[in-house]
């Protein structure tokens, strides 16, 4: 049995038709790898860590040269004794958020006098990338944060505050037994003012 002989044309037409073929295959190869990255959202960093949805969580944090790991539940652990607990401000920022740094800049002017009138804690948690991490360490030097600066590399915040934490800075105010007493988006002239005063009230 003979074969029908091909022509150049016809030729021609199916080695680029089985290039086309090869083509979509490895797009379709790419797309079909690439979609775990882009699917999992918020669980990009799932860290080893059941993290807690009440203060004080249970949350790994970095000190920002990101050389020793600490915890959110020794960081902020609640003292037994009443009179030994106070409010804890957490203020979430990113290095590459100018209001985050007007935020921060505002509230290292106002810290000193600030702890004279009041007791309590203040921690600024970066939820930086890991690219950016080398950002948190020179900008907490070179703006001079007199308060805790720590890194919340994994994200695990987002999965327990209100919100997700979408959209930064933002602000919230712990009372003494870790309930959640005030939060805050977004800063504006002003807004210190509001805070201190819900600080003095949960005194």
């Amino acid at each position: 049995m003979e074969w029908p002989s091909l022509d150049t044309d016809t030729l021609n037409d199916l080695n680029i038709e089985t290039s086309d073929m090869k083509k979509h295959l490895i797009i379709a190869a790419v797309i079909f790898c690439s979609w775990p990255l882009f699917s999992q959202n918020n669980n990009i960093y799932p860290g080893e860590y059941a993290a807690d949805t009440l203060f004080p969580f249970n949350i790994p944090l970095l000190t920002i040269d990101s050389t020793k790991e600490l915890n959110s539940k020794t960081v902020m652990a609640i003292p037994k004794k009443g009179k030994q607990r106070k409010p804890t401000v957490l203020a979430f920022w990113l290095t590459t958020c100018m209001p985050c740094h007007r935020e921060l800049s505002t509230y290292t002017a106002l810290y000193p006098e600030w702890k004279k009138q009041a007791n309590f804690n203040l921690y600024a948690i970066s939820t930086d990338f890991p690219k950016n991490f080398r950002s948190i360490a020179r900008i907490a030097k070179e703006k001079q944060f007199p308060f805790e600066v720590l890194w919340d590399r994994d994200h695990l915040f987002r999965k327990v505050m209100p919100g997700g934490l979408n959209g930064l800075p933002q602000v919230f105010i712990f009372d003494k037994n870790g309930k959640l007493a005030y939060r805050h988006k977004g800063f504006r002239p002003g807004d210190e003012v509001k805070l201190f005063e819900k600080i003095k009230e949960l005194q």
